[in-house]
């Protein structure tokens, strides 16, 4: 059997007009275990809720759960590298989606007033996947999507300069509030 075939056994097609095992890869940060814990998470609403499969409102309150569980953990790997940042995240509670150098600054300067830890802060957010940037082709572009290589991303933000627009990854959306 095919993998879509097998998927559709367990999962609906399409949510939010977006193909549904695409959209929890795209959610996952690309690491296995954040894919497991997603798809776990609308598994267990899907059983709760005594559905067959797992379906639009399993997938809805799933990536809740879920996404409440990735910003504390992306907030302890951050807390990890630089302590005085462990919180930096929820500063982008009810913020944009897309947000200008300015806009990002100011935003992380709502939290801590140091310009050199500003710019630590903002390169570790796009190491762990949480900010990506917009390119020419209105794509949005993660660590994760350039094989980690911060040289290609540091390249990528230098190109655009002061029209860079940085994205929050929508995996963390609904743990910060943030509407689409």
């Amino acid at each position: 059997q095919s993998f879509e075939s097998l998927w559709r056994n367990i999962c609906i097609s399409h949510y939010k007009g977006e193909e549904t095992s695409q959209y929890f890869i795209e959610r996952s940060l690309m690491r296995p275990r954040f894919l497991i814990n997603l798809i776990n998470q609308c598994k267990s609403f899907a059983i709760n809720l005594n559905h067959k499969r797992i379906e639009e409102e399993d997938i809805e309150k799933g990536l809740n759960a879920y996404s409440i569980d990735l910003l504390t953990d992306i907030s302890y790997e951050i807390r990890d590298i630089l302590p005085e940042a462990e919180d930096v995240l929820y500063v982008f509670i009810s913020s944009k989606t897309e947000m200008s150098k300015v806009e990002l600054n100011n935003t992380i300067e709502s939290f801590i007033e140091d310009k050199v830890l500003t710019a630590r802060i903002i390169e570790l957010l796009l190491w762990y996947g949480f900010l990506g940037v917009k390119t020419d082709t209105n794509e949005i572009k993660y660590i994760y999507n350039l094989n980690y290589n911060m040289h290609l991303f540091n390249g990528l933000i230098n190109k655009k300069k002061n029209e860079i627009v940085y994205s929050i990854n929508p995996g963390f959306w609904p743990a910060l509030f943030i509407e689409e």
